[in-house]
């Protein structure tokens, strides 16, 4: 398409996953957005909020745009962009600028972006954003928290005591470094490298059932999904796998369907923490296109998994993710 501005703005969404099936809520998608254009200011300490959770239990914060809110926006590690509702930039009086294509789970569409002078969540401000903007109802949120406002700082996601934690990178990230990440300490946590890809942290320390896998962290997905090399990868493997896959629908923020076959995982592994009967969906997805993944097996990991953790920490300028697993309450 030809865009309203001369800047092409691509916006891609990469997981936005939500599945039609029996026992698993249909709305809740999630973005992923490159070429961010974000002009943030890095903060001189950190941020702690309390937080709240959506239908699908995806963390969300208190967000402010200029002088308005505040906005529950779900903290997204999938999207490299900010995303904003519909009604939200109508409250604020958003100006318009432009137009850019949203990449889907099946192909690509339009969609409008606003101007945003000054965004703050906690003590972080991002100013003079270009931001997409879609309904509400699809986001599942006023808006989405992305990487253009997290990127090069260190967040953590305390499900435990229902925190978001966001401030500079490696400040109190020590916990654990130099260890073998195939030996956790579950009470400190385990510290896995990562490397950027398309914008978003990728761990290439991770399997399932034995099979390498790339895992995206995407804590705006609600359900976590493999490409069909995985699928067909452990359906070779282990046969009684496959046999017992379930058709189900997955559904992006932008309406778009994609037919899907949904499993339980005898076991997913990202670095030294394994988790055991994880129900995860397999689907061609256009992202996976995007991205280049469409010959290896690949994985978003979503908020279903994540929440298997007592906390997760993101840095992004040191690139490794920390894990800490839910510790068992005394009797």
């Amino acid at each position: 398409m030809t865009l309203s501005r001369r800047r092409a703005v691509q916006t891609v969404l990469a997981g936005g996953l939500a599945a039609a099936c029996a026992g698993a809520p249909r709305r809740e998608p999630v973005l992923s957005i490159n070429l961010a254009h974000a002009q943030p200011e890095p903060p001189a300490t950190g941020t702690r909020l309390e937080t709240a959770f959506d239908q699908a239990l995806r963390m969300t914060v208190p967000v402010r745009l200029d002088r308005r809110g505040p906005f529950s926006f779900v903290v997204d590690t999938g999207a490299n962009r900010t995303v904003i509702g519909v009604e939200t930039a109508a409250r604020c009086g958003l100006a318009s600028d432009g137009e850019a294509q949203v990449h889907g789970i099946a192909g690509a569409q339009p969609a409008r972006l606003v101007r945003v002078p000054l965004l703050r969540v906690g003590q972080v401000h991002s100013r003079r954003l270009s931001l997409p903007v879609l309904p509400r109802e699809a986001l599942g949120a006023d808006g989405l928290l992305g990487i253009d406002v997290l990127k090069n700082r260190r967040m953590r996601l305390n499900f435990r005591g229902n925190t978001f934690e966001i401030g500079p990178s490696g400040v109190g990230a020590e916990v654990g470094r130099g260890s073998d990440t195939r030996i956790p300490d579950p009470s400190k946590g385990v510290i896995v490298p990562a490397q950027y890809r398309s914008g978003q942290l990728v761990i290439f320390d991770a399997d399932v059932a034995g099979v390498p896998v790339r895992a995206f962290l995407d804590s705006g997905a609600q359900i976590t999904c493999g490409n069909d090399v995985l699928r067909d990868v452990l359906a070779r493997q282990r046969p009684e796998l496959a046999a017992r896959m379930a058709r189900t629908e997955l559904i992006s923020a932008t309406g778009q369907r994609a037919p899907a076959s949904l499993a339980v995982l005898p076991r997913l592994r990202l670095g030294g923490m394994a988790l055991d009967n994880i129900r995860a969906a397999f689907a061609p997805l256009h992202i996976f296109s995007l991205w280049g993944l469409n010959d290896r097996p690949a994985m978003l990991v979503g908020i279903d998994v994540l929440r298997h953790f007592e906390e997760v920490t993101l840095d992004f300028s040191r690139r490794e993710v920390t894990f800490v697993r839910v510790r068992r309450r005394s009797a």
